[in-house]
This record gives C-alpha cells, structure tokens and sequence, in this order.
C-alpha cells in the first residue's frame, strides 16, 4: 500500500510539473512577461529583464524601468481596455543558444490584436532574459 501511495504521489508531482512548464524558456519568460503586464505588475515584468552587470545600482534602474513603464504603458493599455488575451504564435531560439525571439498575437479589451516580437537574452546564469534593449 505505501509502495502505491509513493506511486501516486511521484505521478502526480510529474503532471503537476508538466502542466506548469517550464518558465526557463523563451516562451515561458516571454508568457510571464505578458502576464505581468496583464496585472499591471511592472516591477515583475522588470524583474524579467537583462539588467547589465555594468550598471552602478541596478536595483535603483530596476526601479526606473517599472516607474516608466507604469506612466506609459499603464495609460495605454487602459485606452485599449487592457490585455484581453494573448497567443504564443512561436519561439526559435538562435543558432548559438544565447538570444531568441518569440512572436505572440496580443488582444485588447476593446477588440484591436496587435503581432509583436520579444527579443531574449541568456545570462550568466543560464536563464532567459528580456532584452531590455529592444
């Protein structure tokens, strides 16, 4: 009996960890980024950007970044009634593994899509990062 119960509980962990995905790639980063500005979470949609390990005070341009964001493009998505839904249209990632793109389809609140294109970066971690200068 403790034999199944270890089974269960191992095939339940597996399709628990399945059905999240894994948010280490393109896509994922590119899906969270999306989500965060759904919510209007701008320090988190900052927290997925490549931040330059040259910058002084990273964390005080962190802050910069989502205080811009939120002037911006806070007003922005609520003219368009904000993000009503978004598909991930593809990913390729580039030949030496350090950039990708993923193009989604964005649809506002109030009916208009828009097509776009996320750049991504690696870092020195290995993990996927907006390109914050595109």
């Amino acid at each position: 009996m403790k034999k199944l119960l270890g089974m269960v509980a191992l095939v339940a962990f597996a399709l628990l960890i399945t059905a999240c995905g894994n948010s280490n790639t393109p896509k994922g980063v590119a899906e969270k980024s999306i989500k965060c500005i759904q919510k209007g979470d701008y320090e988190g949609y900052v927290d997925l950007m490549y931040v330059s390990k040259e910058s002084k005070n990273i964390e005080e341009e962190k802050k910069g970044y989502a205080s811009l964001l939120q002037s911006k493009a806070g007003p922005a998505l609520e003219e368009k009634g904000g993000i009503k839904s978004y598909e991930i249209l593809s990913e390729e990632i580039s030949e030496d593994g350090n950039s990708a793109k993923v193009d989604i389809k964005v649809v506002y609140g109030n009916g208009e899509e828009k097509n776009q294109t996320i750049q991504l970066l690696k870092d020195k971690n290995d993990d996927w990062k907006l390109d914050s200068n595109k």
